[in-house]
């Protein structure tokens, strides 16, 4: 079931998968834009009652994979949503060639969602593989799986996870994911941009949340690239 993190504007809903005999969470990000446009983050599986919570809150526009982790039920909603425009990223479209995409994700805003959610990816490279967006409106920063942390309310398989990468209780970068950020002045244009967007709350798409101080708890995720 849907849960509101802002009134008539934001929802979330976490589903627990296994990946090497342990539990984890893909969180889906459900955002209404205008005209009850709704926006899709990282689907997860979908049903029939999924299906009658989105009508009742708008007409689903748009369905984004922000990385290439999660994408085991895009070809339901690809079916279900023949008329939605699909996003993803370059390394996921690469990955499914068995689903026509509309767009490919990059720095650039596509025009349906322009001017209400900013977005922009923090890789060094020229195809983004995570994207990162954030919406004024409820000061939120939506995150793929870029970062980890050990939260309450995470499955022990995913702390187990969290601890074996570096990280407890602050969120971090996983070493083996800082290795390969070759270019930090690239890395850290791209820091300093989202340092200025307007948010202080973070929901991610691995289950993360922090409800306050968000902007300070991100950059200290990254501040090794400022040394």
């Amino acid at each position: 079931m849907l849960i509101e993190w802002e009134a008539d504007r934001v929802w979330y809903e976490d589903m627990p998968y296994h990946k090497f005999g342990l539990t984890h969470l893909q969180r889906m990000i459900v955002i209404k834009l205008e005209d009850e446009q709704l926006v899709v983050i990282s689907p997860i599986e979908l049903n029939t009652q999924k299906q009658l919570e989105l009508s009742n809150l708008g007409t689903l526009k748009a369905i984004i994979s922000p990385t290439s982790t999660y994408h085991q039920y895009l070809s339901d909603w690809w079916l279900a949503y023949s008329e939605a425009y699909f996003y993803a990223t370059h390394a996921l479209i690469e990955k499914r060639t068995d689903l026509n995409f509309d767009g490919v994700l990059s720095n650039n805003t596509p025009e349906l969602w322009q001017g209400q959610l900013l977005q922009t990816s923090i890789v060094s490279d020229d195809h983004p593989n995570k994207m990162i967006f954030c919406d004024p409106t409820s000061r939120t920063l939506f995150i793929s799986d870029n970062l980890v942390a050990i939260q309450p309310h995470l499955p022990l398989g995913q702390k187990i996870t969290t601890l074996i990468q570096g990280s407890k209780n602050e969120i971090k970068l996983p070493y083996l994911e800082r290795r390969k950020f070759k270019n930090k002045a690239r890395l850290r244009a791209s820091i300093q941009e989202i340092m200025t967007w307007p948010f202080d709350r973070l929901l991610s798409s691995n289950g993360l949340v922090i409800e306050k101080n968000a902007k300070d708890a991100f950059y200290q995720a990254f501040w090794w690239a400022f040394q």
